[in-house]
């Protein structure tokens, strides 16, 4: 069940911030570029990374984004 819950989760940030780049007429690419972290870093925290690093790059992704966290 807890694991249902992550994965939902997950599918739900992924979901929000591709609309979010949708609305700001960026792609993942343009956002890693505008941010400074690599692309793959950028797909992995899009993706629901857990770490530390995947949450940093988050936070980032939310502030450009406009989004809350």
């Amino acid at each position: 069940m807890a694991e249902d819950k992550l994965v939902q989760n997950a599918e739900d940030v992924r979901t929000a911030i591709k609309i979010a780049l949708y609305e700001q007429h960026m792609t993942q690419r343009d956002l890693a570029n505008f941010i400074g972290e690599g692309e793959v870093q950028v797909s992995r925290a899009v993706n629901g990374d857990p770490t530390p690093k995947g949450q940093s790059v988050r936070k980032k992704i939310y502030k450009v984004l406009g989004m809350e966290e």
